[in-house]
């Protein structure tokens, strides 16, 4: 019997700019030992680790480091490589089991199904300029290697990506759950909930043919997730098998599905599926950076005749930048569309 396990996890539930962005990956194992979800870092070995090696570069075997997003994205001060090499390397590689390698921007959100130009929720700053050409961080020769060797360890394994996806939430869209709930976890839950849907209408087989389990990272200190799944999925019988301070776990069945779903804390570094889920939802929110900051950068070098420096979208950096680009670049409708509320 085939095993489907799945992976879900977020980047950019913080921030006061830009998208909120939540990512699901799913695994095919066709090998495993009955009754144990396998450590597909290990099964992988040959192919994926979880550290990379020093100054960008991949370990000394070569493999693409798959991990906590936070810990692979480098420093914005590091001078020596691009930020991103890691996030950018592991995702790329990934989608390349999928498709042809990306060339830009808009064709990795394509396949991602992230493309912010084509949501009207999102505002017009996402889709006004030109694609940016990929990699942006490294050579396409050094991808189409480490992208070989990952492919050969997974055909060798019986191991295969069924499902990238990315819901980046807009703005607007937090904004609108915000005040339809008073309850900023709705907005991670909205993205959880668009991807469990894919997974059970699509891949919640019941009968003999494959398993699927799916493993999300804890949303807060929230421990009970019964009635959010009941909600997500109409129609469905949820059972609670676990609920504790580490891991709330549960089975979700209809005629003819079933699918298990656990929540757990820090569950990128026990799970590869979720790491990679967090990789995606970074690297996603990182490239719509990029088109917020080219955007208003330009309008603000029209107007003032210099540069603004770029926001990542925190907190105290935010509001460096509301503070600097002004209200003659930055108006009240625009201000409105991509301020969050919390």
């Amino acid at each position: 019997m085939a095993l489907l396990l799945a992976g879900i996890d977020e980047a950019g539930y913080g921030p006061t700019l830009g998208p909120l962005c939540v990512a699901m990956s799913l695994f095919r194992v066709e090998e495993h030992e009955a009754n144990a979800a396998p450590d597909l870092w290990k099964v992988l070995e040959q192919g994926v680790c979880r550290e990379p090696g020093r100054g960008g570069r991949p370990d000394a075997k070569g493999r693409i480091a798959v991990g906590d997003s936070k810990s692979l994205k480098l420093s914005n001060s590091v001078k020596s490589t691009h930020p991103l090499i890691h996030l950018e390397r592991g995702v790329l590689c990934f989608s390349r089991l999928l498709g042809e390698m990306p060339a830009t921007d808009a064709d990795l959100l394509d396949r991602l199904g992230a493309r912010l130009d084509r949501d009207r929720a999102h505002h017009p700053c996402y889709g006004t300029g030109p694609a940016r050409a990929l990699p942006v961080a490294q050579t396409a020769g050094e991808l189409a290697i480490a992208s070989s060797l990952l492919r050969s360890a997974m055909e060798r394994r019986k191991v295969s990506l069924e499902s990238l996806r990315v819901r980046a939430i807009s703005e607007r869209d937090i904004n609108s759950i915000i005040t339809e709930t008073r309850n900023k976890g709705e907005t991670a839950i909205f993205g959880v909930g668009t991807h469990l849907r894919f997974l059970w209408e699509h891949h919640a087989c019941g009968g003999e043919a494959c398993r699927l389990g799916v493993v999300c990272d804890r949303l807060g200190g929230r421990a009970s997730y019964a009635p959010m799944l009941e909600r997500e999925l109409p129609g469905s019988k949820v059972e609670v098998i676990e609920e504790s301070p580490a891991r709330s776990r549960y089975v979700v069945t209809a005629p003819g599905r079933r699918m298990g779903v656990a929540f757990i804390t820090e569950s990128e570094v026990a799970h590869l599926p979720v790491a990679l889920a967090s990789m995606a939802a970074k690297f996603v929110r990182e490239l719509a950076m990029m088109r917020f900051n080219d955007h208003w950068n330009a309008l603000y070098r029209e107007v003032h005749g210099r540069d603004i420096a770029p926001t990542a979208g925190y907190a105290t950096d935010a509001r460096r930048w509301l503070d600097e680009i002004g209200d003659d670049v930055l108006g009240r409708a625009d201000r409105t569309s991509l301020v969050r509320m919390a």
